[in-house]
């Protein structure tokens, strides 16, 4: 899904503005309640105080695939949860109380789908069609009363779920016939938030407290060309982050018209709920969630012949690490439940990353995902990451 590191934060050494502007963006990203990975911006700046800054990842995986359906027993290498991404910052002088910046990314995904490269999976309305995409191109305007992102990015509903160890780093569900990114926990204990147009306003800390709210450009049921949406879509959540705990709900509603005259009109709408513990070095997390009208996984998941407007979801998961010097050991667990289609879904995670140094990291990941459609897998994951 950085999917986490979308707006991936970074410690500057061209001035005090262009560190302002860049500490905004973290504090947006621990509101949201994903983690960031601290790695050093390569920047620089011009005499009348423009600033521009580069950074990224690069994680490669090699995958051990192992199905119940002995035809999808494979071997892939390729990117995880998160792709290959360079993203690049530029940083308007302040002006009038205001910093004001832009943000634009590259992804890319590795040869993966049957081993014919970028196959060219898609999830609905993330555009993703070739191997090179751009998940962020946004504005950021902040100020004393907050800041405000125009443009496309991130969501904000399932957003502080996404946050979790296993999936943030790692690989989680996947098919051997996928050359895209693979699908982290998205229906195994959150809604992906997907990369949308939308206009957002975070609030400033209050005392641990802040909120988000946004309109956001809305998707139609899957395939249904008989639908209609004049409204946007908005999302919100609210954080909570006091000392050694952080809790989170979010939520969406989005209005869908019917052309169809056997089809009434209905409402897509979603709620989650969890929180993330720390006690030294023993991390707990937890996180449920619930929808209504598009599923267990993306906006507009099903179209009007399988009945959206009647489908309720449901998921949630449970993850614990330990933090031993340079190596973090976890373990995590999850289930989807879906009465419209009737999938029942869980996804078992044991995991590992260590720290050789400060810019790579080596991981490890053992899973077993199991449903009711009989094609259960289990799965065995090395690789490492590259940030700058």
């Amino acid at each position: 899904m950085s999917e986490k590191q979308t707006f991936s934060s970074s410690i500057l050494s061209a001035g005090t503005g262009c560190r302002k502007t860049t500490l905004i963006s973290a504090i947006a990203l621990s509101a949201a309640g994903l983690a960031t990975t601290a790695s050093a911006e390569l920047s620089f700046a011009t005499e009348d105080g423009w600033k521009f800054g580069m950074n990224g990842h690069v994680p490669v995986f090699a995958i051990f695939h192992d199905s119940d359906a002995m035809e999808d027993d494979a071997f892939r290498i390729t990117t995880g949860f998160n792709p290959a991404t360079a993203q690049f910052n530029i940083y308007a002088p302040t002006q009038n109380g205001l910093d004001i910046s832009a943000h634009f990314q590259l992804n890319s995904h590795l040869a993966g789908a049957d081993g014919v490269q970028n196959s060219g999976f898609s999830r609905q309305g993330n555009g993703r069609a070739s191997g090179v995409e751009s998940r962020v191109a946004e504005i950021a305007v902040a100020g004393s009363f907050g800041t405000v992102y125009i443009g496309k990015g991130f969501g904000i509903f399932g957003t502080p779920a996404i946050g979790d160890n296993g999936s943030e780093l790692g690989v989680g569900l996947h098919s051997p016939n996928n050359g895209d990114a693979t699908a982290g926990r998205i229906g195994n204990g959150y809604f992906y938030s997907n990369f949308n147009p939308r206009v957002i306003y975070a609030s400033n800390d209050m005392s641990g407290l802040q909120f988000r709210i946004g309109a956001f450009q809305p998707e139609k049921p899957e395939a249904s060309a008989d639908a209609g949406t004049e409204l946007p879509r908005i999302e919100a959540n609210v954080v909570w982050t006091g000392s050694g705990i952080t809790l989170w709900t979010s939520g969406f509603m989005q209005s869908v018209d019917s052309n169809d005259q056997n089809v009434d009109d209905f409402t897509m709408s979603g709620i989650d709920f969890g929180a993330a513990l720390a006690m030294g070095d023993l991390g707990l997390r937890a996180n449920y969630a619930m929808t209504k009208g598009t599923g267990n996984y993306v906006f507009g998941g099903h179209g009007f012949a399988g009945g959206a407007q009647e489908e309720s979801a449901d998921q949630w998961y449970l993850e614990a690490t330990y933090v031993l010097g340079l190596t973090t050991i976890g373990a995590s667990y999850g289930e989807g439940n879906d009465d419209l289609t009737g999938d029942e879904t869980n996804l078992a995670m044991l995991f590992a990353r260590y720290k050789a140094t400060d810019a790579w990291t080596l991981m490890t990941e053992l899973q077993s995902f199991e449903n009711n459609a009989n094609s259960d897998y289990t799965a065995f994951i090395v690789g490492s990451q590259f940030n700058f």
